[in-house]
C-alpha cells in the first residue's frame, strides 16, 4: 500500500532545516508540505529540498490536513509536523505498524513511559482531560486523542466525513473513528521541544473548540 507524508508548515524554517533532512524518501511514496503562509522563508527552503509544495486555501490546522489528504492519491496519508515536536522515527514505526490492518494508527505524547519537552503542566493536563472524556463518552482507550502524528488509510479518511478546520480536527478524527468502529492502534512516543518559530496553539481558545466539539459530536452521534 502506498504512503504520502504530509507536513504541516507555517514559519519553520528552522525545523525544516533540522528535522526533514533525518526523514528518509525512500520512507514513503511522496512528501507533500502544506504551507499556510509562511513569510520566514519557508516555502523556499523547502522548494529548494525537493519537496512538493501545496499553497494552503482553507485556514486552519484542519484546513491543512485536508489540503494535503486532497492533493495525494496513496492509500495512506500519515501526517507530520517539523517543528521538532515530533521525531522523525515516527515515521517508519507508524508505517510498520499499519501494515497490520489498522485503520488509524497514532503517536501517544502522554504513554507511560513517554517523555514530553513541549506541553506546560497546563496543556499536558488538558490533553489527558480530553481523551479521557473521548473515552468516556465514545468507548475509545485513547491516552491522546489530540496529536496530529498519525497515519489513517484514504478509506477510513472518507469515512469520517472530517470538516475540523480548526485546532480539534485531530480530536474529530480520533473520536469519529471510535464512532465509525475504525481499528485504531496507539503506540508509545514521546513530543521534543520546538525548534524555532511560534507556538501555533492557544490553550484557551482550543479548549473552547474541544469542549463543543465532543458535545455536538456526541448529540449529533449520526456523521
Amino acid at each position: 500500500m502506498s504512503t504520502d507524508l504530509i507536513v504541516l508548515t507555517l514559519n519553520e524554517i528552522d525545523g525544516l532545516k533540522k528535522i526533514m533532512p533525518q526523514v528518509k524518501k525512500e520512507w514513503v511514496d511522496d512528501i507533500i508540505v502544506v504551507d499556510g503562509g509562511s513569510t520566514d522563508g519557508t516555502i523556499e527552503e523547502a522548494k529548494k529540498m525537493g519537496y512538493k509544495v501545496i499553497m494552503q486555501k482553507v485556514k486552519g490546522h484542519g484546513g491543512a490536513i485536508l489540503e494535503g489528504f486532497n492533493a495525494s492519491t496513496a492509500d495512506n496519508i500519515l501526517i507530520f509536523g517539523p517543528d521538532g515536536n515530533h521525531s522523525p522515527d515516527e515515521i517508519p514505526q507508524l508505517i510498520e505498524k499499519m501494515k497490520e490492518g489498522y485503520d488509524q494508527v497514532v503517536i501517544t505524547r502522554f504513554g507511560k513511559t513517554s517523555v514530553n519537552l513541549d506541553a506546560g503542566a497546563l496543556d499536558g493536563f488538558g490533553n489527558r482531560m480530553f481523551a479521557f472524556l473521548a473515552n468516556i463518552f465514545f468507548g475509545g482507550h485513547f491516552t491522546d486523542t489530540l496529536n496530529e502524528s498519525r497515519i489513517i488509510t484514504r478509506k477510513a479518511m472518507v469515512e469520517l466525513n472530517f470538516d475540523a478546520m480548526d485546532f480539534s480536527s485531530t480530536q474529530q478524527m480520533s473520536i469519529r473513528g471510535l464512532k465509525k468502529r475504525q481499528k485504531i492502534y496507539e503506540i508509545i512516543g514521546n513530543e521534543g521541544a520546538r525548534i524555532g518559530g511560534k507556538r501555533k496553539m492557544h490553550s484557551f481558545r482550543v479548549g473552547k473548540q474541544l469542549s463543543k466539539q465532543i458535545i455536538k459530536e456526541f448529540i449529533f452521534w449520526k456523521l
